[in-house]
């Protein structure tokens, strides 16, 4: 059987890469004429060396990145044969940074091998093609061009502009006769990520937890499919349904990509890279005590029985400071006010010190001038506000003792003063009845306050008649949830123009794989020393779940400083929700990726739906957590 590629002349750039000579020698042994470049001439003959019709082999020196080579090629490529019938774009550059920290210099250098020198070859080859009355041209771009993979933006951007232009400029040639075809092969285990530039020792991402196939497997692929008829073929299906899930249901996505980003964003000059962390969070609960009594606090209860006046000890914490450089990020809020803590910002300090991420959530009464000027002082990641409503009234009502003025001018006086992004400041706004009119309010107070962040929140943690009625959730879409939705739309729109980035949760249930506390590389440890899952399974007791009354089981590790840390890490407890949750993720990305995912959103959400019914059941609490169905 005669191959498709047999006797054409193939320009194919990049062939000295593991994907780039696998795509090389599969297209040899097809019986094709082949034009191979690449920067290095020493490759390219290490290449051709083990080919032994010398004459079906032309070899051409490029480098993609400088402007006038790919028309250099191309007229190179030509003086062999007189016509290339296919080009496979296959050169490429990885460039792994967060968009704040890019380069601009090195996103032009970017942009050019991966965007305008295929864009230029494609322009001097097509007149030949359309004079010869057919040809192919075939790319190799990527799902990072559709999905928001952090630290793979400018790639991702470089990437969809070539597929996005070659995707028209393929309706603009269908009746002459040169057919485009744009391959997304997925992740492939090759030298691309070993090759790409970096800044501050930013780890490649892969999208998925497996970095990819074989070259020479994936190489078969490309070349099966580019012999096919044109247009887009996904050769990996979870990469498509994350593409399509992008457009359709952004937060979704985002939920499956913040694990990752949280394990490769890492603040610079640290001991260990945050990659190689053993804990992406731990969750000090540095503080139960509290200067205030809102209305929906569910933690009301477990006050009339504080021990240390609430306060986490000095003791427990030296217990945990040798661990310090195994964690990747420490949250020191709880479910008090963390400034009550005399300690708070020697501890911070020392989490600093060993490359911690670190931040906490406060309630902003205690946060004077000389206190703001610590935590400027500190270099603190991040501080969040509750502020649950936007003007004295309804704000002062909800947190009772609390002072609404006093509050924006602390928050004014740290934004003023700060230098440079940090802290990112962020408000928690909890929706509930009494505030749910003043979704659009909170972005202008925000935005008047130099806020960064606004995070809509619902009111979802209920312990006995404690946050019990106040959530505006519900277990099915209804006339009400829709008008909700439309509000929160509405409020985020208005966080778009005013640069205010904006989070929010549902309001009706969608089963997660595993929630954002994500016990897998999480901690959460008490006041108290005692280490657990996550704040919601530390503390048991009667609960509410979408109005059915549930009891919350106590799930604790074991205590500090009793229990060394390691040993709890390493207990059955701890290893059954790591092996539950591993588990649930795998099962939920198998079923995605043999779903058959059609063009439409019925299907999308069919195979969303399928995915979460095949996982196996969550752990007792968990099932009954508002957390694990993103509400």
């Amino acid at each position: 059987m005669t191959s498709f590629y047999s006797g054409k002349t193939i320009l194919l750039t990049g062939a000295t890469g593991d994907l780039g000579s696998a795509l090389a020698d599969g297209l040899y042994q097809q019986g094709a004429t082949l034009i191979l470049t690449s920067r290095t001439q020493s490759k390219l003959d290490a290449l051709v060396a083990g080919y032994p019709e010398k004459d079906r082999v032309k070899t051409v020196v490029a480098d993609l990145s400088l402007t006038g080579e790919a028309e250099r090629l191309a007229d190179a490529a030509c003086s062999f044969t007189g016509n290339v019938d296919v080009l496979i774009n296959n050169a490429g550059l990885g460039y792994f940074a967060l968009m704040e920290e890019a380069d601009p210099e090195k996103i032009r250098h970017l942009f050019e091998v991966n965007t305008f020198s295929p864009l230029a070859l494609i322009h001097a080859l097509v007149p030949g093609m359309i004079e010869a009355g057919s040809g192919r041209i075939v790319n190799i771009v990527s799902s990072a061009g559709r999905v928001p993979i952090p630290t793979v933006g400018v790639y991702g951007g470089s990437k969809s502009a070539l597929a996005v232009m070659t995707n028209t400029m393929r309706l603009e040639l269908e009746t002459k006769g040169v057919d485009i075809v744009n391959i997304y092969p997925g992740t492939v285990n090759d030298s691309f990520e070993r090759n790409a530039m970096r800044e501050n020792d930013r780890p490649g991402l892969c999208p998925t937890d497996d970095c990819g196939g074989a070259a020479r497997d994936t190489a078969g692929e490309i070349l099966d499919a580019a012999s096919g008829g044109p247009g887009e073929v996904w050769l990996e299906r979870l990469g498509k349904w994350m593409a399509l899930a992008a457009i359709a249901w952004p937060a979704a996505v985002d939920n499956r990509l913040r694990p990752l980003r949280n394990r490769t964003i890492s603040p610079p000059g640290i001991e260990k890279p945050k990659k190689d962390r053993l804990w992406r969070l731990w969750q000090v609960e540095s503080s139960l005590a509290c200067n205030l009594k809102c209305i929906m606090c569910p933690w009301v209860d477990e006050r009339r029985h504080l021990t240390a006046r609430g306060h986490m000890s000095e003791e427990i914490w030296q217990a945990l400071r040798p661990w310090l450089g195994d964690v990747a990020s420490v949250d020191f809020t709880g479910g008090g006010e963390p400034l009550m803590q005399p300690r708070l910002f020697d501890w911070i300090g020392d989490a600093r010190d060993a490359g911690c991420e670190t931040g906490f959530l406060s309630n902003g009464m205690l946060l004077s001038e000389k206190i703001a000027g610590k935590v400027l002082d500190l270099g603190l990641n991040w501080i969040g506000f509750s502020i649950d409503g936007a003007d004295a009234a309804t704000y002062n009502a909800i947190r009772k003792g609390a002072d609404f003025d006093r509050l924006c001018r602390n928050i004014r006086y740290l934004t003023e003063n700060r230098m440079g992004p940090y802290p990112h400041v962020r408000v928690n706004f909890v929706i509930m009845k009494n505030n749910i009119h003043q979704l659009s309010d909170i972005i202008y107070l925000a935005d008047s306050l130099g806020v960064d962040q606004v995070n809509f929140k619902q009111c979802d943690v209920i312990r006995g008649d404690h946050g019990k009625g106040f959530g505006l959730f519900a277990s099915k879409e209804s006339r009400q949830v829709k008008q909700l939705q439309n509000a929160l739309k509405k409020a985020n729109r208005l966080a778009r123009r005013l640069d205010i980035a904006t989070t929010a949760f549902s309001f009706v249930p969608e089963e997660q794989p595993v929630c954002d506390q994500d016990p897998r590389d999480s901690l959460f440890i008490r006041y108290d020393g005692s280490v657990s899952p996550c704040v919601n399974l530390a503390v048991g007791g009667p609960s509410s779940f979408l109005g059915e009354s549930v009891v919350f089981p106590r799930v604790v590790y074991g205590r500090l400083p009793e229990t060394d840390l390691m040993a709890m890490w390493e207990s059955d407890a701890a290893r059954f929700y790591r092996r539950s949750f591993s588990q649930r993720v795998r099962v939920h990305d198998v079923a995605l990726s043999r779903a058959d995912l059609g063009h439409d959103l019925i299907k999308l959400r069919e195979a969303f739906g399928k995915a979460a019914d095949a996982m196996p059941e969550a752990p007792e609490g968990c099932r009954k957590c508002h957390y694990l169905y993103d509400i």
